[in-house]
């Protein structure tokens, strides 16, 4: 062998784990990163990615609770100054996460059999559920994602006793309370969780010795380590968690912390003149307050256009399990198994499996109580966690097949073979179907009803390239130019409710849009687009020569709008629908 080479067979040999949450991990990213822009923006993509494009070209930003934790907002904002605008470049950080998650899957390695290591970065990589929200921009991915390598980071911890893995979980809670205030629920589900488990180790069977004699062997330990350590040694760590406390505390107080350059109160000006910090702070607590007591302070009315919460809960339980069976039912029948399996199966069942699918199973339970308006993407909280005891019972389907193709049983083999072939069928055509040859379609279970289901950005494409000195786009009539209040987003004429994802387009193509309700305003004005609704639209169509009508549908539910384009602007793409 040349000095230098690499024997890549003695390598995998040594390490066939390592190298197949790798080789999985980089199909994972190829699954996210191919067409990520193909599909046009939701709702909340579209508001989001409005304000990381404005933090971007104005250096001002502060936290806005109803668009959730401002992390993806900065993260955005350094890529547009980088890669440019557009959809694929606002998906980019969440795709990539998500296609990195898989690699999470070797903390667990002290914990895990090499083959149950394999089969979470496979579950991981690819759950169709958890493949279409990494093409998602939106926070509930990466959330869920931080959440569990801190729970990997926390396993870590205790297996090596190093205090570092402590540091990374708390700064881990920071990015995730950062991306979602949901966060706070993932604590409190951990405190259950781990009661549960603590309640398994103490109660079970163990021979002749009680669960409280148990209790009492262990809580004696800890005192004679205590003893041992001596004041400075409990002192040590009680510092390293005052440390991990104020770790998570910087975190926060850095991307809640305002960047307001024109009034001068911000953090970065706050670096430079500390006299101004107590302010920032003062600011900082003020915006997360307010958000948290609307996320959480709330009254609790019931949901799923119900007249009472429990049949509010019932209505989204039940979609909550319908997206299970429709676009997760693999993960989701592997997971109840891989649990059986562990808690009944096991002779000393493993806290780590115990502890996922206490979280996952209440998760599903839980999410469905706290949700006001219904999106797939909650799903993911209960998911990420259950894919531990999902690669359990996909593992233990593999060991089964593996040790009757090794005893020459081959019935057994093929009854194996076959219901691991089903399964990975049924995951392919479901990520085929649901995230990429129908991302947007009304009937695709993963679509919230935000989510547009014509793509109208070849207008509004056509229109940056239009030459005009005024108004590029107009919007006209009552439906869509008589708001609620003064809307945040430009244009502020517009209603941001009925408009999304509208103003992500217009801002990212830096056109200049205004409101009209006379239709004689039109007509003497001229722009190269026209956005109108319902009457307004069939009203106008009527008087307005020289312009092609197009309709598009804004949501998922209906939403049909009409795009006028001054036909010497450009032809609309022939794929775009006539009313």
């Amino acid at each position: 062998m040349v000095a230098g080479d690499i024997d890549w067979r003695a390598r995998v040999s040594a390490d066939p784990a390592l190298t197949g949450v790798v080789a999985v991990t980089v199909l994972a990213l190829v699954a996210r990163l191919v067409d990520l822009g193909g599909r046009i923006a939701h709702f909340d993509e579209g508001r989001v990615a409005y304000w990381a494009l404005e933090y971007a070209e104005t250096g001002s930003i502060s936290y806005r609770y109803i668009v959730h934790g401002p992390l993806v907002q900065y993260v955005d904002a350094y890529l547009f100054q980088l890669l440019g605008t557009g959809d694929a470049v606002m998906r980019l950080p969440v795709a990539v996460f998500g296609g990195l998650l898989p690699l999470s899957a070797l903390l667990f390695r002290d914990h895990l059999r090499d083959s149950e290591v394999v089969a979470l970065a496979i579950v991981l990589a690819a759950n169709p559920v958890l493949l279409y929200y990494s093409r998602f921009f939106r926070s509930t991915l990466l959330v869920a994602g931080f959440v569990f390598v801190a729970f990997g980071l926390a396993v870590r911890a205790y297996d090596t006793r190093r205090v570092r893995y402590v540091y990374g979980v708390a700064a881990l809670f920071g990015l995730a309370l950062a991306a979602k205030e949901n966060t706070v629920v993932y604590a409190i589900v951990w405190i259950g969780a781990t009661a549960l488990v603590v309640d398994q180790l103490f109660f079970a069977e163990r021979g002749e010795e009680r669960g409280l004699d148990l209790a009492e062997r262990y809580w004696g330990r800890l005192v004679a380590r205590g003893r041992a350590l001596g004041p400075a040694g409990v002192g040590r760590y009680a510092g390293h968690l005052v440390g991990a406390v104020a770790v998570f505390g910087l975190v926060v107080v850095f991307f809640f912390a305002p960047r307001n350059p024109a009034d001068g109160v911000g953090l970065w000006y706050a670096i430079g003149h500390p006299s101004s910090l107590p302010a920032v702070v003062d600011a900082t607590v003020a915006d997360l307050t307010e958000g948290f007591e609307y996320w959480f302070g709330g009254t609790s009315d019931p949901g799923c256009h119900k007249d009472n919460l429990v049949d509010g809960y019932a209505c989204f339980l039940g979609r909550f399990l319908e997206t299970l069976l429709v676009a997760a039912l693999p993960l989701s029948v592997l997971a109840v198994g891989g649990f059986l399996i562990e808690r009944y199966g096991a002779v000393r069942p493993r806290p780590v499996v115990l502890f996922a699918s206490y979280w996952g199973f209440v998760s599903v339970a839980g999410y469905p109580l706290g949700t006001d308006i219904y999106g797939a993407w909650i799903t993911v909280n209960a998911l990420v966690p259950l894919a531990i005891p999902a690669a359990v019972g996909l593992a233990y389907l593999y060991r089964l097949g593996r040790t009757a193709f090794d005893e020459d049983d081959t019935v057994s083999t093929s009854l194996v073979g076959v219901l691991l072939l089903v399964l990975t069928a049924q995951v392919a055509v479901t990520a085929g179907g649901l995230v990429y040859e129908s991302p947007a379609a009304a009937d695709n279970n993963l679509v919230q009803y935000a989510q547009p289901t014509d793509d109208f950005r070849p207008v509004l494409a056509a229109a940056a390239e239009a030459d005009t000195d005024g108004t590029d786009v107009l919007i006209y009539g009552s439906e869509l130019a008589a708001p609620r209040g003064v809307s945040p987003q430009e244009p502020s004429c517009g209603d941001l409710g009925e408009l999304l994802p509208l103003q992500w387009y217009l801002a990212k193509h830096d056109l200049n849009a205004s409101c009209a309700a006379d239709p004689a305003t039109v007509e003497a004005d001229r722009p190269p687009v026209v956005v109108a609704r319902g009457d307004n639209a069939t009203a106008l169509e009527a008087r307005l020569s020289g312009y092609t009508a197009e309709s598009y549908q804004f949501r998922a539910s209906g939403g049909a709008t009409t795009f006028f384009v001054r036909e010497d602007v450009s032809e609309p793409e022939p794929t775009l629908r006539r009313p």
